[in-house]
């Protein structure tokens, strides 16, 4: 008899409101992997991370696997020379790790990355079960296409029967997940939407996927023809991937950005990161349209569409500090100041390892170092103003030693 075998992809939403679901994933990984490994079951895992973004000459997408990410992973998924350790390991540490490693940015195409992980060099299927999880808190009719892919769904279930793979789906409930809900033993967990999957209890949630697998049958008969690449990606180009170069942008002091509006802006996600032990604070000086200046900091964090979460680095801790401020829309604003002020004194501000970026639902991701030497209780480190030109982000990095205004700056 041979050998019984799983394969597992794992389809992760990136974008950004997916942050809070990366952890959670990695530190109970090891709850779906367990009913496996008593059941004597050798497992493989893969991952397909994906976020997407408009792009000049339509969407630009980023899927990151356990080889890696760019434009030549998907050449090699499709290359006659496919290599399965590019795309599955033997090892869960190593999946933990790339878990680790995303950055949650831009939008999403979940139907585009199930096509992509349905692609993957699974085992023979006459001794192993395939199995891919999808992880998203949005319905699958709201990626950066929106609606557009749900057409493909027919052909989705027929190619994923074609190749015996059970399909659990963790995503908000609609039309198109009833839909994809229709295929043969796929196993379906409708979730909250646009949070991250911050109310999924993960621990269950994996324990139950484990177990279903490992008592699942083993579907026989030989694999039929089967269609690769039905939303093309197979014949895609370079420029269709994003890649270091051009994922995100780093402003030196006093170059501007345009942040894309090649549709409604309707997240900004400007995030202050330091690792110094030192108590940071950001604060948003704002101006509105109707000429009203307001702040929001943290005794104060909300405002009319502006959002501060939380308040780190309390008594100087030290490392992955993280504040973030959310804006849903820049209609009625004129000018935002991002400033942060030192609770406790010392040292400049250069020296907190520090930087501020800004991310929209766009894909936009512009990166703010925190680099002035200069010492003041103080530091105005980005703006954003939405002129008539269309709204810019810019490196300001200037201090002072009182509270700053938007005439100010």
């Amino acid at each position: 008899m041979k050998p019984q075998n799983v394969d597992l992809v794992l389809l992760v939403d990136s974008s950004e409101s997916m942050r809070p679901c990366f952890n959670q994933l990695r530190e109970h990984l090891k709850d779906l992997l367990y009913p496996l490994q008593q059941a004597n079951f050798k497992v493989r895992c893969g991952l397909v991370a994906y976020a997407a973004a408009p792009g000049p000459g339509g969407p630009i997408y980023d899927h990151t696997f356990i080889g890696g990410s760019g434009p030549e992973m998907i050449q090699k998924l499709y290359s006659p020379q496919l290599n399965a350790d590019d795309f599955f390991t033997n090892d869960p540490a190593v999946l933990a790790r790339v878990l680790a490693n995303l950055e949650a940015q831009g939008n999403e195409d979940t139907l585009l990355a199930l096509d992509i992980a349905a692609d993957f060099p699974f085992g023979p299927v006459d001794s192993t079960r395939r199995v891919i999880t999808v992880f998203t808190d949005e319905p699958l009719e709201a990626g950066v296409l929106e609606a557009q892919p749900v057409a493909k769904i027919p052909e989705l279930i027929q190619k994923l029967m074609s190749r015996r793979i059970q399909l659990f789906v963790s995503a908000p409930f609609s039309a198109a997940l009833e839909q994809l809900g229709s295929l043969d033993r796929a196993e379906i967990e409708a979730v909250d939407g646009g949070d991250g999957l911050k109310a999924v209890d993960f621990k269950k949630l994996l324990a139950q996927m484990g177990k279903s697998i490992s008592v699942s049958s083993l579907q026989m008969g030989a694999e039929p023809a089967w269609k690769k690449g039905i939303f093309g990606q197979d014949r895609w180009s370079a420029n269709r991937s994003i890649t270091e170069t051009n994922r995100r942008v780093v402003l030196s002091v006093g170059e501007s950005a345009r942040l894309n509006t090649s549709r409604p802006i309707t997240k900004i996600n400007v995030r202050l990161q330091w690792t110094a032990s030192v108590d940071l604070d950001i604060h948003a000086f704002y101006r509105t349209k109707s000429g009203q200046d307001a702040e929001i900091y943290f005794g104060d964090r909300q405002g009319p569409g502006i959002t501060l979460d939380t308040d780190a680095g309390i008594g100087d801790t030290g490392g992955q500090n993280e504040e973030n401020i959310t804006i849903t829309s820049l209609d009625g604003f004129e000018e935002i100041l991002f400033a942060t002020k030192i609770f406790m004194k010392g040292g400049s501000y250069a020296d907190y390892d520090g930087r501020v970026a800004v991310q929209t639902n766009n894909g936009d991701d512009i990166i703010v170092p925190l680099t002035s030497r200069e010492r003041a209780d103080w530091c105005v480190i980005a703006k954003i103003t939405n002129g008539a030109n269309g709204p810019t982000v810019t490196n300001v990095n200037r201090v002072t030693d009182n509270e700053p205004t938007v005439d100010g700056f």
